[in-house]
């Protein structure tokens, strides 16, 4: 279905019709009946009923290769209701491709960019289908059968969506898994370049949370591998993105009394006061580094 931005396609819309196959037919038919009457050649004759034949396969052919978008009706539901109307069906396709981020090739079979009427919806060949239709179901379950037996529930009741979990992106990952992901894979350098790009990508989206909280777990999480000088790296990132941060602050002076870099800690504290010099914490931690000889 189209994704967000994108204007639904007109309710019937045919490409290659059998009108203008029969049109190219009979302006073939009628060229022939034109050298007929000049007395063409049986040579001539036999080389335009071939001619004419071939166009009209290739029409045909083409006009069957294009169904209908919309369709009639639907085939293969196997989650969705048969019942469904096809308006309801292209508006909850819809839903999906914005909750997920994607378009209607990833779930189904047809050129990617091509036009809908092109697309062999029906078919089962993607396991991103299968997929989607466990997603189906699951989504169901939390709704119907555990949410809604639910006591002192809210008003109106919460539900359980695709955009829940998805947020615009086709693998719900939170931030932090994919950030240590990049550094598993590629180190430091790897986990800053992902974040720099997801962060000039999705900010301002729903699809990953870049506020001070989830680059300090990560850092905190590479600290307790024993990775001291990376996780102060990723620390003193989230100074640069959080500039406004005390905890992000306090964090950094954290790690870097723990490399060792006593000096390095004590500016990390003083930034945190210059912003909030009612920051007890940060006060705490500052006078205690002070009395250290």
């Amino acid at each position: 279905m189209p994704r967000l931005g994108t204007p639904l396609v007109p309710r019937v819309m045919k490409i290659g019709s059998s009108q203008n196959s029969i049109r190219i037919a009979r302006g073939a038919s009628r060229s022939f009946c034109r050298h007929d009457v000049n007395g063409p050649a049986p040579g001539l004759m036999q080389r335009s009923i071939v001619v004419t034949a071939v166009m009209l396969a290739t029409a045909l052919a083409a006009d069957a290769a294009h169904a209908q978008f919309p369709p009639e009706r639907a085939t293969n539901l196997k989650v969705l209701p048969m019942s469904i109307s096809m308006d309801s069906l292209v508006d909850t396709m819809a839903g999906f491709t914005r909750a997920l981020g994607v378009r209607c090739g990833y779930c189904h079979v047809g050129p990617e960019g091509g036009s809908l009427d092109q697309y062999e919806f029906a078919k089962d060949e993607k396991a991103t289908k299968e997929k989607a239709r466990a997603m189906l179901r699951m989504v169901a379950a939390i709704n119907d059968d555990h949410l809604a037996k639910l006591a002192m529930r809210r008003t109106p009741p919460i539900s359980v969506t695709c955009a829940t979990c998805h947020r615009g992106i086709a693998q719900p990952r939170p931030l932090q898994q994919v950030l240590l992901g990049a550094y598993d894979a590629g180190g430091t350098d790897s986990l800053v370049n992902a974040y720099r790009a997801l962060r000039a990508r999705y900010y301002g989206a729903a699809a990953y949370d870049f506020g001070e909280v989830p680059l300090a777990d990560v850092a905190s999480s590479i600290g307790e591998r024993g990775k001291l000088a990376d996780a102060v790296r990723i620390h003193v990132l989230n100074t640069e993105m959080s500039p406004t941060s005390g905890f992000a602050l306090r964090q950094a002076s954290a790690a870097q009394l723990a490399l060792g870099d006593t000096v390095a800690a004590i500016a990390s504290l003083e930034r945190a006061l210059t912003l909030n010099p009612n920051d007890g914490q940060s006060k705490r931690s500052l006078d205690t580094l002070r009395k250290k000889p």
